[in-house]
């Protein structure tokens, strides 16, 4: 079982994000693939190889894990994965992009049910993460039942009149 909130972002929105993990915790962040395996690991959310790259893996380094990776070839064009992610210590954050939301998901016992890190001490990781964007959102959309949570520019662009 996973546990996620949908989320709508803008890059602006995504830098606060962003500094509030700097600014509380001691995190490296991952693109799921890149052209070389140095550049899996990026410094800020608007690093991303690949156009329409979405997806950002948060590890909190309080929580002991070991990186891994593997080189793939794809149509005569070679990148890197990030492989060991079963189970991992992870937080993956999914960028909006054009006609998708976000969110902030943690696969808890999803794909493994072996975890190797304190799950309780991580769930307060993941909880604290997931209150900041309810208390920073600007806005919210229920739809399905499901809350979209919006940051402050991305609930400007949806609520604009003049487009």
């Amino acid at each position: 079982m996973g546990r996620q909130i949908q989320i709508c972002t803008t890059d602006d929105d995504n830098l606060s994000f962003e500094q509030f993990l700097k600014q509380n915790f001691d995190c490296v962040f991952f693109q799921s693939s890149a052209p070389t395996a140095e550049e899996l690991i990026i410094d800020s959310f608007k690093e991303t190889s690949y156009p329409f790259s979405s997806q950002i893996l948060i590890w909190n380094k309080s929580f002991p894990w070991v990186p891994a990776h593997k080189p793939m070839k794809f149509a005569e064009r070679e990148y890197y994965l990030l492989e060991n992610m079963r189970g991992a210590p992870l937080i993956e954050f999914s960028k909006t992009i054009p006609d998708r939301n976000g969110r902030i998901y943690w696969a808890k016992y999803f794909l493994s049910t072996e975890l190797s890190y304190n799950v309780a001490d991580f769930e307060n990781f993941y909880f604290s993460v997931m209150r900041w964007f309810i208390k920073n959102a600007a806005g919210k959309v229920k739809y399905a039942g499901i809350n979209t949570y919006y940051l402050e520019e991305a609930w400007k662009i949806k609520n604009r009149t003049d487009l």
